[in-house]
């Protein structure tokens, strides 16, 4: 998903009245970060490590992969499962497969319900791997360790339902936490990547590209799910004592492969790449505490700080061993971040980044068709757009709000401008820089958010004193497993044409 994807960044093309309603009550993170790719992200989110460090970092996983989460991390729901609460995991895995102790009922969820492997059809739940011996296809949405074949209907709706099940039957005398990872708007599988139902579709019209007409509708039905569950939780009477957190894994994929026609103008380069369209995301986090506070917070935050971040709202601590900072009363009280370093290793593709208080440094080879500035050209808008506040007042969570005693004001919209990135544009054959072995670039992040000044001849100093920083973290690098092996013994054939486990203990499942 990207940052120029959710309506409350200023966008007037694809509108997301939920998402933008939590934001506008909530807390805005105008400086959250993940890494560039989603496999790595989720590691991150679930350890409170850097992916680097716990060998996660780099290209995601294939479904016939023999490498995983590690096993004596510790992680997210474990902590919470501790405390005592009911863990579920509806969506999206994608931290490891291969055997039955990488999948999430073994790694502290009480329940999973989802796809294990990246994405997959929104229809048919397959996945598709191009390999060398042809391209493999299996399905892959499971209820725990059982493949779900009786299911019907479109994944984000299917997920949707689940999510609001599992609210309406937990017994409130149990904390609950609910991780519901979403397919949308990932893009399905190759051949069909831009999957919506056509209605949805048709109300896109407005959107001047075709392509981008299916990612709006995908969007749409995501933050209608999302309107679907604080309803839930609402009238369950859990809201008061929640905390919601969304987030995005990584930055848009605008075009290359598994492109879903997302935008992360005006920031610059792509899902997989270092600069900050790749890393720099969408994130907010809402409570009823929270209504009262600043609803825009400009520190900088990684996705491994939510572990301990969330761990110390609910009154405990996290181990000391790991990377993520403890954030809550920063945010909470609108104050300064504890964090001043968001670091970015890729051993695999090869590149390296570090932020530091208000410069960025950007080291290796990156992907140049990932590294430039995409999305302008997708925000044409044909006539008038639809009504932002009609959508507002329509949305579940504006009745949900309003039910609650909560009050939205439309001046509090001002979070729209507030928080809209500005740059200057590109001028006519303006070169930027793109990092090789013997080149490095530098930005100054704050004042130049789009990354198109190069520092490096005036900032010189500053550019070694980050690379002997960066040298510090890259020295903590775990390898991660180069190339990564596709295992023949995991096609869905040998399965009963699903994605399951084809390993046990040490030895391979045999067919």
């Amino acid at each position: 998903m990207g940052w120029d994807d959710v309506s409350f960044h200023g966008s007037d093309q694809i509108l997301t009245p939920n998402i933008d309603l939590l934001a506008y009550t909530g807390v805005a993170l105008e400086r959250y970060y993940s890494h560039c790719i989603c496999t790595p992200s989720r590691a991150s989110l679930l350890t409170g490590k850097f992916a680097h460090v716990i060998g996660m970092q780099g290209y995601p996983l294939t479904n016939a992969e023999d490498r995983a989460l590690p096993l004596g991390e510790k992680i997210l729901p474990q902590y919470l499962k501790d405390l005592g609460y009911a863990t579920h995991l509806v969506g999206k895995w994608h931290v490891g497969q291969a055997r039955a102790e990488h999948l999430p009922t073994f790694r502290g969820f009480d329940t999973h319900f989802g796809h294990r492997g990246g994405y997959i059809d929104y229809y048919e739940y397959t996945l598709l791997e191009n390999w060398d011996v042809g391209d493999v296809s299996g399905f892959d949405l499971f209820r725990n360790m059982t493949a779900a074949w009786g299911v019907e209907g479109y994944i984000t709706d299917v997920y949707n339902e689940e999510a609001k099940s599992i609210i309406k039957a937990h017994d409130v005398s149990r904390p609950l936490f609910l991780m519901v990872a979403h397919n949308a708007p990932h893009s399905a599988n190759e051949g069909a990547y831009m999957q919506a139902p056509s209605d949805e579709v048709r109300a896109m019209r407005h959107i001047e590209l075709p392509q981008r007409r299916y990612y709006a509708a995908m969007v749409k039905k995501l933050d209608d799910s999302i309107g679907d569950i604080v309803k839930t939780l609402s009238e369950k009477g859990m809201l008061d004592n929640t905390i919601i957190v969304f987030v995005s894994d990584n930055g848009g994929i605008t075009t290359q492969m598994n492109a879903n026609y997302a935008s992360n103008y005006p920031l610059r380069g792509l899902k997989m790449s270092p600069f900050e369209g790749g890393i720099r995301v969408n994130g907010l986090i809402w409570s009823k505490n929270l209504t009262r506070s600043k609803h825009l917070w400009k520190g900088y935050m990684h996705v491994s700080d939510w572990l301990p971040t969330l761990l110390k709202a609910v009154g405990t601590e996290s181990a000391k061993e790991i990377d993520g900072l403890d954030l809550w009363d920063n945010i909470l009280t609108n104050t300064k971040s504890k964090r001043d370093m968001i670091v970015e290793i890729d051993d695999y593709t090869g590149f390296y980044s570090i932020i530091h208080n208000d410069f960025k440094l950007v080291v290796g080879s990156v992907l140049t068709s990932h590294s430039n500035h995409q999305g302008k050209q997708f925000r044409g808008i044909i006539g008038k757009p639809p009504s932002y506040e009609d959508a507002i007042k329509k949305s579940k969570i504006y009745s949900v709000l309003s039910d609650n005693g909560i009050n939205f004001a439309f001046n509090e919209r001002a979070l729209r401008h507030e928080i809209k990135i500005k740059c200057n544009d590109l001028k006519h054959n303006q070169e930027i820089c793109y990092p090789s072995k013997d080149k490095w670039c530098l930005f100054n992040i704050k004042e130049d958010p789009c990354e198109i000044v190069d520092l490096m001849e005036t900032h010189s100093d500053v550019a070694k004193e980050l690379h002997t920083k960066l040298e510090r973290e890259i020295a903590r690098t775990i390898p991660r497993t180069i190339p990564h092996e596709t295992n023949l013994k995991a096609m869905p054939k040998f399965h009963n044409y699903t994605w399951d486990i084809w390993k046990t203990s040490d030895k391979e499942v045999t067919e």
